[in-house]
This record gives structure tokens, C-alpha cells and sequence, in this order.
């Protein structure tokens, strides 16, 4: 790809995703991209907890971003075999890249979000602004389902059902791990 195709590629994820994804997929680009979101995200999912505990900053981003990784590898393993329950038809890299460029959104939703938290502290200004955040949710659940629609082939509301069983499968286990291996990672109850 060209470096004008680049822009317009990272352009087009914003506003018309699915045809993105596959113009991405028919390419056979992107996944090392789609890695370094899923790290970054890892490390934006941490990042409230490092800067509140600075003697272990350098343990928590080696966690995160572990952790980043290896949901970028196991949700990705997921989603193909969940999908094909629903008839979807793609492979592994191919859901592993729509999963990752699917979470850029979320990604720079929370960078922005820590970041403003940061700096305004706990300001009641800042907690009316509570829309803003919960339309960006909803915003990069909507680029994610339409990634992964474009490489499961499927339908965006099988996608939605895959997504969902999913998670039910992988939630549960993966808490119940956490616990057992990192419970200091847990929130105080």
C-alpha cells in the first residue's frame, strides 16, 4: 500500500469500517498493526493503575500489555471458532486483524479519557460529560461489530450473537484464573 492509501485506510476504519475491514482482509495487511492496538489497549486498560502505584509501574505495563496480547490472540482463536456456528468462513488472522483495528476506537476513547482524568482531577464538570464516554462506547462496539461482520462474513447480528457467546465463554474462566494467579490485580472488595 501507498502511504496516501495508508491515510485514507485509517481515514475509512472511522466512518465506514466494514468496507475497511474488507478491502484490509482482501490485502492480506494490517495484523501487525491490529497486534500493536491490542498492546496499547492492554496498557491504556492499566495505565490508572500504574500511575496510582508508581513503585510497580514497570510490573503493571509488562501485565497489561501481556494481557493485551494475549487477548489479541485468544479472542481472536474465539470469535473464528464461535463464528463458525453462525456460518462464519474466515481465518484466524483474518478476525485476529478485525478484532485488533476494531478496538482503535476504544483505544483512543480511554487514552483520551485517562488523560482528562488526569488532569481535571475529580471535577463535577468532568462527571456531566459522563454522555460523551458512554457515546464513544457505544461508537467503537459499532466498528467492532462491523469489523468482524467483514471478516466473519457473517451478518452484523450473528456477529453480535458471536461476540456475546463469547465472551460468556472466555469471562468466566479468565476471572476465575486472574484470581487465583494475580489477585493483587483485582479491586478491593
Amino acid at each position: 500500500m501507498t502511504e496516501r492509501s495508508n491515510s485514507l485506510f485509517a481515514l475509512k476504519l472511522w466512518y465506514k469500517p466494514r468496507k475497511a475491514m474488507q478491502g484490509l482482509i482482501e490485502a492480506k495487511r494490517g495484523h501487525g498493526a491490529a497486534m500493536a492496538v491490542s498492546v496499547l489497549f492492554g496498557l491504556a486498560q492499566i495505565w490508572p493503575m500504574a500511575v496510582a502505584e508508581p513503585a510497580r509501574q514497570i510490573d503493571l505495563y509488562a501485565v497489561g500489555a501481556s494481557a493485551g496480547l494475549s487477548a489479541f490472540f485468544l479472542f481472536g482463536w474465539l470469535l473464528r471458532n464461535f463464528g463458525r456456528w453462525f456460518g462464519g468462513r474466515a481465518q484466524v488472522r483474518e478476525v485476529r486483524t478485525a478484532f485488533g483495528l476494531g478496538l482503535l476506537p476504544w483505544l483512543v476513547l480511554f487514552v483520551v479519557l485517562g488523560a482528562a482524568i488526569r488532569m481535571t482531577g475529580d471535577s463535577p464538570e468532568f462527571a456531566g460529560l459522563f454522555w460523551v464516554f458512554f457515546a464513544g462506547l457505544v461508537y467503537g462496539y459499532g466498528v467492532l461489530l462491523l469489523s468482524l461482520s467483514a471478516a466473519l462474513r457473517i451478518s452484523v447480528w450473528k456477529t453480535f450473537f458471536c461476540l456475546v457467546v463469547t465472551s460468556l465463554v472466555s469471562i468466566f474462566p479468565l476471572t476465575l484464573l486472574l484470581q487465583i494467579l494475580a489477585p493483587e490485580l483485582l479491586p478491593a472488595q
